[in-house]
């Protein structure tokens, strides 16, 4: 009888406790209130934002009747004041430079979002004042655009045009075509990932149909595929984003290191780390949200990291509820932390990507209206303006947190007292023992190595061994030459490329083979992936076209 108590009170204590760390471990969710500022002069949407000087800056787009606008404003001393532009630019590209000057080009032609523009101008935020001073190689719009050394930016992206390639302004006046893209795109990733490098992809055609295959371009490299969009995909989007929004370390840090929300088919959310040409899951703790009180988060495509206060920030819209959703990513931790922010319904406009302010708040600037039959179309902007209070919570949460993990810790101890209780009563009444048996070669064991560490050493031998060119390689081997385990091994490839061992092998495979067709154009392709370590030329075909778009034979062709 005595036993029975103690397991049954044991059992509802070890319930009452995985209850506790399952809710723990869950999103925590917080209700914030929006504040509305001051409306801006003019409607508009498929504007530009950024911020400059420390003052929020919204340009052109267009205004109510789908008409393009050529105004720009900027929010200070706590008003909106109107300035012309030279130019309209609807669903422009807008990139601040390092001069502390704003790059502006590209856009609609007409009212209706009809035709594209080669117009360029640059704004002076001293003096707030835009000057036209040169044209685009190729009109675009839905263009996207960063800088990289010298002042020099590259350019790609364009709508419903047979023309999309990189292009690059020279830091000064002149804009011309570098190379063709191996996929015409609207509104890609432009990402700078060295001083004179960037690439460039997306999930959006010129046509806003979604790619089943992502082709990434490089400025300086030829295009590659990421195994990871195998499954992940960026999330689609037609709104400009700047890229230094979503970087993930200061400017002069190589490599240059981003995040950005990818997606897959069952409509699961993560978090995609790009650290130059690798791409990998970011961890997190617990699975991002879709929806929140039974209502689905529509979340936007792009990031805004303060990198100051270690959080990324994720917007959302609600299904035409007007509740505004903000995932706030703790990035300072591994794995990182999630806290989802909602506001109370805030009518009916639908927002475009918001600003992080320089107080570390988000700014919600334009839009588009809801119409009667909860649809929206390009004829009704709004000129509403919010401001999300995020950079404000941080205290209040991590407060929150304490006290949570404290009352979790009164339990665990409650658990082991009673536990120990129960085992001691068993072992009086039992008289059993239990033998022991040694463990060996059991994978769940964890190496001393950091995942950092362990991958350098994996690289290290792949690169000093090279243990790829045998065709029998097995990731035991790997894990065997490093004196760990197969499933760290393969985890830690995972978490720190974002891809499965065998697509980390034969991303070696074929750099090799590549060096060979380069290299030897006399070898023929049977020796070439005999010698790059496939096992048969069914594989090598199939995997070098999924690495890079192309055959073999195309390939080398396009490199003679």
């Amino acid at each position: 009888m005595q036993t029975r108590f103690l397991y049954i009170i044991c059992s509802c204590l070890l319930l009452q406790f995985f209850t506790l760390r399952a809710g723990a471990d869950e999103c925590p969710v917080v209700k914030i209130k929006a504040e509305r500022l001051p409306d801006l002069n003019v409607p508009r949407v498929g504007h530009s934002v950024f911020v400059v000087g420390g003052e929020p800056t919204v340009v052109s787009g267009h205004t109510t009747s789908f008409v393009p606008t050529a105004t720009a404003e900027y929010y200070s001393d706590g008003a909106w004041h109107l300035v012309e532009t030279a130019y309209p630019h609807d669903q422009g590209f807008c990139v601040p430079l390092s001069s502390g000057q704003v790059l502006i080009g590209g856009g609609h032609a007409e009212p209706l979002g009809i035709g594209h523009i080669h117009s360029v101008e640059m704004y002076d935020p001293a003096t707030h004042t835009f000057k036209g001073f040169g044209c685009l190689d190729t009109k675009r719009c839905f263009v996207s655009a960063t800088e990289i050394d010298s002042g020099r930016v590259v350019i790609s992206g364009n709508w419903y045009q047979n023309v999309d390639d990189v292009e690059l302004f020279d830091g000064q006046k002149y804009f011309h075509s570098v190379k063709p893209t191996a996929q015409r795109r609207a509104r890609p990733f432009v990402l700078r990932i060295a001083e004179d490098d960037a690439i460039i992809f997306g999930r959006v055609d010129e046509h806003a149909n979604f790619f089943d295959t992502i082709i990434v371009d490089r400025l300086k490299g030829e295009p590659f595929q990421v195994p990871l969009f195998d499954e992940w995909k960026p999330m689609p989007s037609l709104i400009e984003a700047d890229s230094r929004n979503f970087l993930l370390a200061d400017e002069q840090q190589e490599p240059f290191t981003y995040l950005i929300p990818v997606e897959n088919k069952e409509g699961q959310i993560a978090i995609c780390r790009i650290a130059g040409t690798q791409f990998s899951l970011l961890p997190i703790n617990g699975c991002i949200p879709t929806a929140c009180e039974g209502r689905h988060i529509n979340y936007a495509h792009s990031l805004n990291i303060d990198r100051q206060a270690g959080r990324a920030y994720l917007f959302g819209l609600g299904d035409n509820d007007g509740r505004l959703y903000v995932l706030a990513i703790d990035i300072s931790k591994t794995p990182a932390d999630l806290t989802l922010y909602y506001t109370e319904p805030t009518g009916h406009p639908v927002y475009e990507n918001p600003v992080l302010t320089s107080e570390g708040d988000l700014m919600l600037i334009g839009g588009m209206e809801v119409n009667s039959d909860n649809t929206v179309d390009n004829f009704t902007p709004h000129s509403t303006v919010l401001l999300l209070p995020i950079g404000r919570q941080t205290t209040d949460y991590s407060q929150q947190a304490t006290e949570t993990q404290s009352h979790t810790w009164l339990w665990i101890f409650l658990t082991l007292l009673v536990g120990t209780s129960l085992a001691v009563v068993l072992w009086r009444r039992r008289k059993k023992t239990t033998t022991l048996k040694e463990v060996k070669n059991d994978d769940s064991i964890v190496g001393s190595d950091t995942d950092e560490v362990l991958m350098q050493r994996i690289c290290q031998l792949m690169d000093e061994e090279r243990p790829y060119l045998n065709s029998e390689l097995k990731i035991a081997d790997i894990a065997s030459s490093l004196g760990t385990n197969v499933s760290y091994v393969s985890a830690c490839i995972n978490r720190q490329k974002g891809c499965s061992s065998i697509q980390f092998v034969n991303g070696y495979r074929i750099n090799y083979a590549k060096k060979l067709l380069r290299d030897s154009p006399d070898k023929k392709i049977s020796e070439v992936w005999m010698a790059s370590g496939f096992a048969n030329e069914t594989s090598f075909f199939r995997t070098f076209k999924a690495f890079t778009g192309m055959t073999p034979r195309e390939w080398k062709a396009k490199i003679d």
